[in-house]
């Protein structure tokens, strides 16, 4: 049996025990996903000048050094009791300066997989192969033992 299938068998326990299973599991994955987002954080490319959007023939926005390494995060969405791990894309308006905790990386995809102009520099799919099993096991060891929390809780 794969670690997915343990996963997936897992979570539909979870689901016959806890009435917030959503919740749990979700917090299960982002428990599992730490070493994955690492990972990826850890193979980013980081340029070493700003780059610019342009908006109109003017500067829309400024990115500064690093911005792609630090949107990376695990993502919850209310209608999925998945996580996903990607980049955080800005939600107030893509244009201004992204530095800090700010950040936009809705190129991301271009830098893992080139462009016309531009060779791929993939750093998510090699992360995601090395740390996939890992985030796995995490995820599968963490749900084990909230089934087993509700389970001694509710006497069975």
């Amino acid at each position: 049996m794969s670690l997915q299938s343990d996963v997936n068998e897992l979570v539909r326990k979870l689901n016959k025990v806890a009435n917030n299973a959503k919740r749990e599991s979700q917090a299960a994955f982002r428990e599992g996903a730490k070493p994955l987002v690492e990972a990826i954080k850890a193979g980013a490319p980081v340029s070493d000048d700003e780059h610019y959007r342009y908006k109109g023939g003017r500067i829309f926005a400024t990115y500064k050094p690093g911005n792609l390494k630090r949107s990376f995060r695990t993502l919850t969405f209310r209608r999925s009791a998945a996580v996903f791990v990607g980049p955080k894309l800005d939600k107030t308006g893509s244009g201004g300066q992204f530095s800090g905790q700010r950040t936009d990386a809705y190129y991301a995809h271009m830098v893992e997989f080139g462009t016309i102009n531009q060779a791929p520099q993939p750093f998510v799919r090699p992360a995601a192969a090395s740390t996939g099993p890992v985030a796995l096991r995490i995820a599968t060891q963490v749900l084990k033992r909230k089934i087993d929390a509700y389970a001694n809780r509710l006497g069975k």
